[in-house]
């Protein structure tokens, strides 16, 4: 199998002076609408609607995001000129939105469920729509001949929640995650961005619930996944691109100061806002973590800037910064097309 990657082993510098002599880069697809899919990492208010404002709560989130700013979708899909209708906001279809739907849902299972509720203790989110739910609302919408178009981008990023409360076979992870693809597919989808884990036990939340055992136990998990996501993909006959974010926070973890942060092992949330045991001068962008499970809004603007770099889009002055130094930490990740597949 042969992939298309991105530069590596770069130095910031000599990458800085390329991007000065060189034209903007143009995107390999022109994408004309954006679908996203997945849980709290990519929500943009769907929970929040949903729960009439109560949940994620403000202050301690920004507007619906699972973070203190906005999230990685909301940065990816404003560099891509695209502006996605959350699902819970739809109003009477059709016309469908032009730029796309975000039906993404804090506490979102690969499958039909939910760990909202486990996660904050409300029995009430119980009831929330996991990935296959998700999959159906878009099935409902775009079946027929309201399909949607060949350009579209299909975001998917899901797995986190089931290992960190329900499940721990990837298999059934992974097969979830297969069917929906092939769902998608079935129904027009044909380019894809999807994202594989963090390694889940280098979060605040293992430390806090069984420290090193719980630890172990969960980026075994995580590394059994990201092999098998890999696996899964390479079968599947579709365009798609791997965002390699295991790889992203392993340089973070390795280098905080790389990427401008003092603390890649807590959660600012519980220590400086609920905990006030920060010291003087110390930011959230100081954190790696906003909460216990939860990056940081400056966390999540590398990960769009690292999506940006693999669908080859020009980015952002902000985020092409972010893109310049994830280059010279040599963070790699991967794009296979269905030509690329097939020369292999």
């Amino acid at each position: 199998m042969r992939y298309l990657c991105l530069l590596r082993g770069v130095s910031a510098t000599l990458f800085t002076l390329l991007v000065a002599a060189a034209p903007a880069r143009s995107a390999t697809i022109d994408y004309s609408q954006i679908f996203v899919f997945g849980d709290s990492l990519s929500d943009s208010g769907n929970v929040r609607n949903l729960t009439g404002g109560s949940f994620p709560p403000a202050p301690a989130y920004y507007n619906g995001r699972f973070s203190n700013g906005p999230n990685w979708i909301d940065r990816f899909s404003d560099s891509l000129g695209l502006n996605p209708v959350l699902s819970t906001e739809l109003g009477a279809v059709p016309p469908l939105p032009s730029d796309g739907i975000n039906f993404a849902l804090g506490g979102a299972t690969s499958g039909s469920g939910t760990v909202a509720h486990l996660a904050t203790g409300v029995p009430a989110l119980s009831t929330l729509p996991g990935l296959s739910q998700q999959i159906s609302t878009f099935q409902a919408l775009y079946s027929g001949p309201a399909a949607p178009d060949p350009n579209a981008l299909f975001v998917l990023w899901v797995g986190g929640n089931d290992y960190l409360f329900n499940v721990n076979d990837p298999a059934t992870v992974l097969n979830n995650i297969g069917a929906a693809i092939n769902s998608l597919s079935s129904l027009g989808a044909e380019n894809f961005l999807i994202a594989n884990l963090p390694d889940l036990g280098e979060t605040p939340f293992a430390d806090i619930n069984g420290g090193q055992p719980v630890a172990d136990a969960l980026n075994a998990a995580t590394q059994a996944h990201n092999a098998g996501l890999e696996a899964l993909l390479a079968g599947l006959d579709i365009n798609y691109s791997l965002l390699d974010i295991n790889a992203l926070f392993k340089e973070a973890l390795a280098d905080p100061a790389a990427f401008d942060f003092t603390n890649v092992e807590d959660a600012f949330l519980l220590d400086c806002i609920q905990g006030g045991i920060c010291p003087p001068g110390v930011t959230p962008s100081d954190y790696l973590y906003w909460d216990e499970i939860h990056p940081s809004t400056d966390s999540h603007g590398f990960i769009a800037a690292a999506a940006l770099d693999l669908i080859d889009v020009p980015e952002p002055s902000t985020l092409l910064l972010m893109s310049v130094g994830l280059l010279g930490l040599g963070f790699t990740a991967r794009r296979r097309t269905r030509q690329a597949a097939a020369g292999a």
